[in-house]
């Protein structure tokens, strides 16, 4: 049996001051008033063989889905965004431009409505197909914070899913790695156009950084193949990055290496531009059974170095940040206790500690008690 570990994005249902953005792997944009055939997406009417090829670039994307196949989704298409080209690739790039438009719109539409400049946004990570509780207690959780209301943006992305499988063995690591660049992209594409005054907030868990560092900058982590990839098919060089005055990123057990990626955070586009982040900060844990790959692997097969704080990785990353822009506020918060007990400080303690946090899920992270001195870290 193949088991499609793609993920379809299913609409959730509306709500007052939270936008949602659903993206397939190639970084496109779901049409809000579409519905994805399954059988299109999923292309089931290929050979097996070809359907477990994750390579196969016309396998669960949107623009196969809707345009190539699917003859009734394109005449939607048509009809519901007023386009009317034949060629079914310039169609959909006409679409994509479209729902782009409408979402900056609809974003632009909520900060004025609710008075405020502040936009949230939320990135999960690798085989998290179903944030939204977890979702939904971060927005309950950083309103108490604030003691206000910002707009909210819930990014859903494919992430890839091992479907109840050990994703040790369902071999969709590196491919979930590379589809956070190109939604990172993606998203990118719509922050750059959003009013330079909106003070910009992004919090992310485990690979959702690989998604919010594309967005923007260029990080240069990747083999020169892919990274080429990004260049050409991508347009990493050309899509311009976010300018926005204040932009703060928190990350949660970020699974991604920290210099290698960092070290490339004044890499803006246009070249030459400053970057506009002012403060980056990081929620470590040295137990987390994901980020530190059992603990023996963090920075082995796909680092995720910066989420374990492997080998200092941690420090040695904030340093490299004010080495490029002394002016970014750059904190760490050690998440690998879920209780504050100063007795057990240093690591040897740690380790014989009974409140040890191993789980890696989000919401395990925002019921440890570290979790206050995040926000304040990233908020105040």
């Amino acid at each position: 049996m193949v088991k499609t570990r793609q993920v379809l994005q299913i609409p959730r249902k509306d709500e007052s001051g939270v936008i949602k953005l659903y993206f397939d792997r190639e970084g496109a944009l779901y049409p809000p008033d579409l519905r994805i055939n399954p059988y299109y997406f999923y292309l089931e009417h290929l050979h097996k063989r070809k359907l477990a090829k994750y390579s196969n670039p016309e396998y669960a994307t949107l623009e196969t889905a809707l345009t190539k196949y699917d003859s009734l989704s394109a005449l939607a298409i048509r009809q519901e965004y007023k386009l009317h080209d034949r060629d079914s690739i310039r169609l959909f790039l006409r679409m994509q431009d479209v729902v782009r438009k409408n979402i900056i719109r609809d974003m632009e539409r909520s900060l004025s409505q609710n008075s405020t400049r502040d936009l949230v946004l939320f990135i999960h990570g690798f085989n998290d197909p179903t944030p939204d509780a977890f979702y939904y207690s971060l927005r309950k959780n950083i309103e108490a914070h604030l003691h206000s209301k910002p707009v909210f943006v819930e990014v859903y992305w494919d992430g890839l899913t091992a479907l109840g499988d050990n994703p040790v063995f369902t071999k969709i690591w590196s491919y979930a790695q590379s589809n956070s660049a190109k939604v990172g992209l993606g998203l990118r594409n719509i922050l750059n156009k959003l009013n330079t005054n909106t003070r910009l907030t992004i919090v992310t868990h485990s690979l959702g950084a690989s998604v919010a560092t594309h967005a923007l900058f260029n990080p240069g982590k990747w083999p020169e193949r892919f990274q080429e990839e990004l260049e050409r098919e991508y347009h990493s060089e050309n899509i311009a990055t976010p300018k926005q005055k204040d932009i703060r990123i928190g990350m949660l057990a970020p699974a991604i290496q920290g210099i290698k990626v960092f070290d490339h955070i004044d890499y803006t586009i246009p070249e030459n531009t400053a970057p506009t982040i002012t403060r980056v900060v990081i929620g470590y844990n040295h137990f987390d059974y994901a980020v530190t790959k059992g603990g023996l692997f963090a920075s082995y097969f796909g680092s995720t170095a910066l989420g374990a704080d492997d080998k200092g990785e941690v420090s040695k990353t904030m340093a490299a940040i004010k080495d490029i822009n002394p002016k970014i506020k750059t904190i760490g918060v050690d998440f690998s206790l879920v209780k504050k007990i100063d007795s057990l400080n240093t690591k040897k303690l740690q380790r014989k500690s009974p409140y040890k946090q191993r789980e890696h899920g989000l919401q395990f992270y925002q019921q440890n008690e570290h979790f206050t001195d995040f926000l304040s870290a990233l908020f105040d």
